[in-house]
């Protein structure tokens, strides 16, 4: 169990251990353990997902020639909702717009595959908040312990006649700033994981428009061509 927060110093000569330290920082290390562990988690989760791969599959534009070459829009659809890169879900929800509505116009097609890419886009850039939300909190989280720390080391001093109050304010202080150290280095590395990945996500975004105009192009003239 972690102490409320220590007030005691370490003797000189017995310097404290990185557990002990840890642990010196009070309860409020348990919910800062939590968010260190969440961030590791969600940065190795994007170093999987966000990559090019789960925006578009290399292999499509051949399958969508082989498929539009014959006018099988059918055959095209079958084939495309089988897959989950971001393109293939986009022209799944035209394919299907266009399946139950026929008589649909080319701008009606468009409008349905701007509004699945910009859901897509959202879902993108809403993973990283998460990173964001992390980094801003573990510091917040740090400071708070290290405040009631404080306080509690300034009350155990305001109790205590020896002449070693002082030594026991630097010791207690010291070891509450524990926990706002270990909020800036979580919040620290959160923060500068999340500026990357937000970068990544642009890239990503940029590449699905790209890909989903020349997609949906050859889709859009066989339509107008019938």
């Amino acid at each position: 169990m972690f102490p409320l927060f220590a007030i005691e110093a370490a003797p000189s000569n017995q310097p404290l251990t990185l557990l002990e330290l840890l642990q010196s920082g009070g309860w409020v290390m348990i919910p800062l353990f939590i968010c260190s562990f969440l961030v590791i988690a969600l940065i190795l989760f994007y170093f999987i997902t966000l990559k090019k791969s789960a925006i578009f599959s290399p292999e499509l534009p051949d399958k969508m020639e082989s498929f539009l070459d014959n006018g099988d829009l059918q055959g095209l659809l079958a084939y495309v909702q089988g897959r989950s890169d971001a393109v293939s879900l986009i022209l799944t929800q035209t394919l299907l717009f266009l399946k139950k509505h026929p008589q649909a116009d080319v701008e009606a097609l468009q409008s349905v595959a701007e509004t699945e890419g910009n859901r897509i886009a959202s879902s993108l850039h809403q993973k990283t908040i998460y990173l964001m939300d992390l980094g801003a909190l573990s510091p917040m989280l740090g400071l708070f312990g290290t405040v009631i720390g404080i306080l509690r080391s300034f009350g155990s001093i305001a109790l205590e006649s020896s002449p070693m109050r002082t030594m026991l304010l630097a010791g207690g202080v010291s070891q509450a700033l524990v926990a706002t150290a270990a909020g800036l280095v979580i919040g620290i590395a959160a923060m500068f994981f999340y500026s990357y990945f937000r970068g990544q996500v642009q890239g990503l975004i940029s590449d699905l428009e790209t890909q989903t105009t020349l997609a949906l192009q050859p889709i859009l003239l066989l339509k107008k061509s019938k």
